[in-house]
């Protein structure tokens, strides 16, 4: 695989408008697309969306679906990436033992710090991170199950990384767009898909994604960017399984 500064795939300058779709596109069009034809197979679906079946295997469910959205939106990303010789993850998944272990280490970190900054600025509130038409009992730590940690910690975090840190990062800067600049773009990329969230925790998903990009951009590889984002959402986990939100 032919690479450019930062081992980033030469392949990415392939096809722009392709990945201009996975950036901006695909991420609301699977959910959306998803959601209607689960809707189709599933009639209470819709009843769990809107709150009125609130249970513990409805919700269960839910997550198993969007688990599975987002399983079959990293795939065939994945295989547009390798057909154009980009590689399934958009760069290089190879890193040394050293940062890997830094990748385990910042991803906490990254999230964290900026959380605690924004907290204090909303005025420590609990429950500043979902705007107020966000049903956070979707969240609470007894509708999880495996299908809710496989998707925040495994499969949410992945395809993150492959569109915003690998292809949107990548696609700029085989064409020219200084570091920072690529880095910032595809941070507001990255933040635009949490709309779900307050003003206060947008900032904090945007500095989250500059961390993950400064992560992708020094260790030249995409390995860094993902076990970061893993280390990160498992930390958040962990805490809110100690401190489950109220409501």
């Amino acid at each position: 695989m032919e690479t450019r500064p930062y081992n980033t795939p030469a392949a990415l300058q392939k096809e722009p408008f392709t990945a201009a779709f996975w950036i901006l596109c695909a991420p609301f069009l699977f959910p959306v697309l998803g959601a209607f034809l689960i809707g189709i197979v599933w009639p209470g679906f819709n009843q769990v969306i809107n709150g009125s079946d609130g249970t513990a295997r409805s919700v269960g469910l839910l997550w198993a679906a969007l688990a599975a959205i987002h399983l079959v939106h990293f795939a065939i990303l994945s295989i547009w990436s390798e057909r154009i010789g980009a590689g399934a993850f958009a760069g290089s998944m190879r890193a040394s033992q050293n940062w890997i272990i830094a990748a385990i280490l910042l991803g906490p970190v990254i999230l964290i710090v900026p959380n605690l900054v924004a907290a204090a600025l909303a005025g420590g509130e609990q429950g500043w991170e979902y705007s107020s038409d966000v049903d956070t009992s979707f969240f609470a730590p007894e509708n999880w199950g495996v299908s809710y940690l496989v998707f925040a910690l495994v499969l949410a975090p992945i395809l993150e990384e492959v569109t915003f840190r690998g292809v949107a990062l990548g696609a700029m800067l085989v064409r020219g767009v200084p570091p920072f600049m690529a880095a910032a773009i595809s941070s507001a990329a990255f933040t635009f898909l949490h709309l779900q969230y307050s003003i206060p925790a947008l900032l904090v998903v945007f500095v989250a994604g500059m961390g993950f990009a400064w992560l992708r951009l020094k260790s030249g590889s995409m390995l860094v960017p993902i076990l970061a984002h893993i280390a990160a959402n498992g930390m958040i986990t962990f805490l809110a399984s100690l401190s489950p939100p109220a409501g």
